[in-house]
């Protein structure tokens, strides 16, 4: 099996922070159902117990070439860039997969896909990667992490290719990998983070989630161009393609769990987990 689990899950500061993953302090009363959802999340995914987490974040953007970070140790201190006023100061210590970074790369390379490895100790990582992981996902940050950029110039297309490629390289190394999308559905930013996406776009991700629900990922890789101009997506919908591919290409069929959906400053978050069955 190359997946055992692929997760649609969320890195806004409004949930994950340790103020509200640990102590449950939410700014909202309508943040607190996707709060709970990524605590579900968290349990869900240490059911599955998988060898290693293959995360796309929305926050982790290179221009040119994709970049998987192969380092064998990831350790820092976060401060977001974006929201120190709500996270700053967090530290991460997560361990690497640097030989399945490698070969992941290596197969991108043949495949034509501009990429390259990441192997620096100094080499930054984002919040959309470090918060879902040490709130929720793996609090014990104890899994081995590779994160994978969300690349500019890079279309839906080879993102999607690049999905196909982690399931082909987990399964020809033997893992039991974990795809995480790290990242909103709709996303229309406005100020005022309780504020909801219109009930158009709250549509469009229902049928989004609906979709993915029943299994159907060929009709909605079909459809993600048309959602992706309606709904406006967080990176045009990079991280829904190369989860999408994930899912096409493990071949494999999955149960989901649509944990949660709350709003963020306009945006529509899903906490959504699958399961290989």
């Amino acid at each position: 099996m190359s997946l055992a689990a692929v997760y649609l899950s969320v890195h806004t500061p409004r949930y994950c922070t340790p103020e509200a993953a640990f102590a449950g302090k939410v700014a909202h009363p309508d943040f607190t159902m996707v709060r709970d959802g990524l605590v579900e999340q968290g349990r869900h995914l240490a059911a599955v117990r998988p060898d290693v987490i293959v995360i796309n974040s929305c926050h982790l953007i290179t221009t040119f070439p994709t970049v998987v970070d192969g380092t064998p140790r990831h350790r820092g201190v976060l401060t977001a860039q974006e929201a120190p006023e709500l996270i700053h100061g967090v530290e991460y210590d997560l361990p690497g997969d640097y030989e399945l970074a490698s070969d992941l790369v290596d197969r991108g390379k043949a495949a034509g896909l501009p990429c390259t490895l990441a192997n620096d100790v100094h080499y930054p990582l984002d919040y959309g990667t470090v918060m879902p992981l040490v709130c929720y996902l793996d609090k014990a940050q104890r899994i081995p992490v590779v994160p994978v950029s969300v690349c500019l110039v890079a279309g839906l297309d080879e993102c999607f290719a690049w999905g196909r490629l982690i399931a082909e390289t987990a399964g020809a190394l033997g893992r039991r990998a974990a795809f995480v999308a790290s990242g909103s559905v709709s996303h229309k930013l406005v100020r005022g983070p309780e504020q909801w996406p219109t009930p158009a776009d709250q549509e469009l991700d229902r049928r989004f989630a609906g979709l993915l629900d029943e299994g159907r990922y060929d009709a909605l890789w079909k459809w993600l161009p048309e959602y992706a101009e309606a709904a406006k997506p967080e990176m045009g919908g990079r991280h829904l393609a190369m989860m999408l591919g994930a899912l096409v290409g493990s071949g494999a069929r999955f149960t989901a769990t649509l944990h949660a959906y709350g709003p963020s400053s306009g945006s529509g978050n899903y906490v959504i987990s699958m399961a290989a069955s």
